[in-house]
């Protein structure tokens, strides 16, 4: 007989452990690693009554969710910014954006305590206790963009829908007021601050008035005398206009720029604390739907169904032009035929647009998913940034606050003076040119080119105090009466909830709910550790290398693939234990487990049969489990007086033997027990069955009881050449294996491995491979 597999994996040629002591543990960490294959094995095993139990307990969970669930109600107040002007745009300041601009604001005590203290508002659920009244109010405040920079939606969630909107409303108005007293303040000091520099340019504009009528005395009524020639005279005065009009609106903005610096201090918000930021809500983001109309409108504009609409025209078209002209009697067969045809065109049309449906309707979801998918994932990361940004406001302390609010400050005191700085020293610059000029033509001029000078600095004076006058002008005719901020759509009380079924929690709930059992069933496969492959057993470094895995034995006749790949798995565990060093010379083989059900009596038959089979010589197979003997029922012999006669000396051998199923197998069947079997195995009884077999067998194969169970087994394995210990994957205990080792050791056992079984045959297939091989008819059985 010829065999693919001399070895298994890396398991071949494993050396026995006779003679030697496995390893001692190195601490509990050791055997109670955790190995992720045991949660396939939790589930393999738990599911059967896992599934059932988790859906109970999904089902309550879910029930407890729906009973403590109270629906929350959202109102929305929708505000713009005000971006009307009279006659001077740009005059009032527009904000940008409001989202992120008013957000501050709207958090500030100064607008919420005035909707804390309102007693009206104490109905409201969410404030009505008022140790958390400002919490539950920052909490369900939301500020979010309107859709445009220039749009603000403030929203507030209850469970009263009347409060909802009731609290959302009195908070915009709040905001409102507050809004308007600082713009109002903002424009009031502007004209405070205007109106010195007006009164300060009109002295000196009287004054530069009287100069150039002194001049125009002493010029005798504007004399020119010997002045410089005409077309300098022209060059240098043009010159001198565009010097003057850069002189004059430097000034001009540089006055400017000192009223808004002096306003700024005007419009802090009363030195008052800013508290800590709210805790950033997320934004719900509810899923579009797909209308019929939308869908009907996507049918119309699908190809196949826009020919096939053409289709029903034209036969539509021909048919009501055979009835215009009458002519259905001359060709009655053709108006026929154009009529069916329509018919069958319209019912393909229908088809057309059955068939269409279906694919927009998939097509339109999963555009709409894909959108959700999308707002979804912008709405988390806004929310993470937001987050961030709070975490990092909350690692502030309240001093360091004020530190950053000072440098802040100083900063700003510092750039607008850097500024200030940058246009005085234009003005320097610019002055200084028309100084030159100045002089230059007083040089060549005379008293004509200094009434000049002075009709040019009356004419520079003159424009400044115009332009102020008209920034005043404008900021009056501008001044907004209805605020920087409108209303769009007042809050009103929303007519469905937020959520009307909590989707997220039942979910949650039911399947946390769902996994207990399985976690249950995972701690206690964690706690008994049993032995789920042949790799994690030898990872452990406790047991008896593995020797060879061998394939679960099919129930029944079975599947003949299944069959033979166990019978395949038998014949590689006999190359392996007689191929190896330590274990070829051997001639009995004891086949022990620790515990019943762990398929040593099918390793101990299969295995004898290989044996004999591939030696062609014939091997005793002997029951020696008289507690549970089973390998007369597995060939079907009778039970005989068995290993138990032969033991209390009531048979012979030879005449306990069942040798009916031919010349290369014999078995010994248990027989019936009549003492205890401790009296009956002993070393010393069992030494003597050995060495009288071996005379007669050219191997011994001992099935033997359990050994955690049966003490006899130690003293069979105690008395035979080589011990195989059984162990079955995912019934099989660690600790009740390592316990069966020392065990067997200490009784003096040799043990040459440990036979991995129950293995499916897919899995031994995959890992080891599966070839067909050819028996010879004339094989003996």
């Amino acid at each position: 007989m010829s065999h693919n597999h001399n070895n298994l994996g890396g398991h071949a040629s494993v050396p026995g452990t006779q003679g030697r002591t496995l390893p001692a543990p190195s601490g509990d960490a050791a055997a109670k690693a955790f190995d992720p294959w045991i949660l396939w094995v939790t589930f393999r095993r738990c599911w059967p009554w896992a599934i059932p139990l988790g859906a109970a307990l999904a089902g309550i969970a879910a029930f407890v969710v729906i009973r403590g669930f109270v629906p929350r109600y959202q109102a929305s107040y929708l505000l713009e910014a005000n971006e009307d002007f009279v006659v001077f745009k740009g005059v009032m300041p527009v904000m940008e954006n409001m989202a992120r601009t008013e957000k501050n604001l709207f958090t500030n005590p100064i607008v919420l305590d005035p909707v804390l203290a309102d007693p009206s508002l104490r109905t409201a659920p969410s404030l009505s206790n008022p140790e958390t009244a400002e919490a539950n109010l920052r909490k369900n405040l939301s500020i979010g963009s309107g859709g445009t920079d220039s749009r603000l939606v403030v929203s507030y969630t209850d469970t009263d829908r009347e409060a909802a909107a009731q609290v959302c409303n009195a908070i915009v108005e709040s905001y409102l007021r507050q809004r308007d007293s600082f713009d109002n303040t903002r424009v009031n000091n502007l004209e405070r601050w205007l109106d010195p520099e007006i009164q300060r340019w009109e002295q000196e504009v009287d004054e530069r008035r009287k100069r150039v009528q002194l001049l125009k005395q002493k010029s005798f009524g504007y004399a020119p005398g010997q002045s410089i020639g005409r077309s300098d005279s022209e060059a240098h005065a043009t010159r001198m206009s565009e010097l003057r009009s850069q002189v004059g609106d430097l000034k001009i903005k540089l006055a400017l720029f000192d009223v808004m610096a002096a306003e700024l201090p005007a419009l802090e918000v009363g030195g008052s604390k800013v508290p800590d930021p709210a805790p950033a809500a997320a934004v719900e983001i509810q899923k579009a739907t797909v209308s019929e109309r939308e869908i009907e409108n996507a049918i119309d504009g699908d190809a196949k169904v826009k020919a096939a609409r053409a289709v029903v025209d034209r036969y539509n078209a021909v048919v009501l032009d055979l009835e215009i002209q009458d002519m259905v009697r001359i060709s009655k067969d053709y108006y026929l035929d154009m009529k069916q045809n329509l018919e069958d065109a319209k019912d393909t049309l229908k088809q057309e647009r059955d068939s269409a449906r279906t694919r927009v309707t998939k097509e339109l979801e999963r555009i709409v998913d894909e959108d959700y998918r999308q707002r979804k994932a912008v709405a988390e990361r806004t929310l993470e940034w937001q987050q961030e940004q709070q975490k990092r406001q909350l690692a502030l302390t309240e001093q360091e606050r004020k530190l950053e609010e000072t440098k802040n400050r100083e900063a700003q005191l510092k750039e607008r003076e850097r500024s200030r700085k940058e246009m005085v020293a234009e003005l320097n610059v610019v002055q200084s040119e028309y100084d030159e000029e100045r002089e230059r033509l007083e040089q060549y001029g005379g008293m004509t080119a200094e009434l000049e000078f002075a009709e040019d600095e009356q004419a520079v004076a003159s424009d400044v105090l115009t332009k102020l006058r008209g920034r005043v002008a404008a900021i009056r005719t501008e001044r907004r009466q209805d605020g920087a901020v409108r209303t769009l759509a007042a809050a009103t009380p929303p007519r469905a909830p937020v959520e009307a079924v909590p989707y997220k929690k039942l979910a949650l709930a039911s399947a946390g709910a769902f996994v207990i059992p399985f976690l249950i069933g995972l701690l206690w496969e964690f706690k008994v550790q049993r032995l789920t492959d042949a790799e994690t057993h030898d990872k452990t470094g406790l047991l008896a290398p593995v020797l060879g895995e061998v394939s679960r034995l099919p129930a029944g006749s079975g599947s003949q693939k299944a069959r033979r790949v166990f019978e395949e798995s038998i014949d590689s565990l006999r190359s392996n234990l007689f191929l190896s060093v330590d274990t070829r010379h051997i001639r009995s083989i004891a086949v022990v487990s620790s515990m019943s059900g762990e398929g040593k009596s099918s390793v101990a038959s299969q295995l004898a049969l290989s044996m004999a089979k591939s030696t062609g010589e014939t091997v005793l197979l002997v029951d020696g489990d008289l507690r549970r003997p089973d390998q007369h029922e597995i060939f079907g012999i009778e039970m005989g007086p068995g290993f138990t006669g032969v033991l209390a000396g009531k048979s012979t051998l030879d005449g306990a033997v069942n040798s009916s199923l031919g010349r290369l197998i014999h078995i010994l069947p248990a027989g019936q027990l009549s003492a205890s079997p401790h009296r009956l195995v002993s070393p010393t009884s069992i030494k003597s069955f050995v060495d009288d077999a071996l005379l007669t067998y050219r191997y011994v194969v001992i099935d033997t009881a359990p050994v955690l169970a049966a003490g006899e087994s130690l003293a069979i394995a105690s008395a035979v050449d080589a011990t195989l210990i059984c162990v079955m994957r995912d019934v099989s205990l660690k600790e009740n294996v390592l316990r069966t080792t020392r065990r067997l050791q200490a009784a003096g056992a040799s043990v040459a491995g440990t036979v991995f079984s129950g293995v499916s045959a897919r899995q031994y297939g995959y890992r080891y491979g599966n070839y067909h091989y050819a028996l010879p008819d004339t094989m003996a059985t």
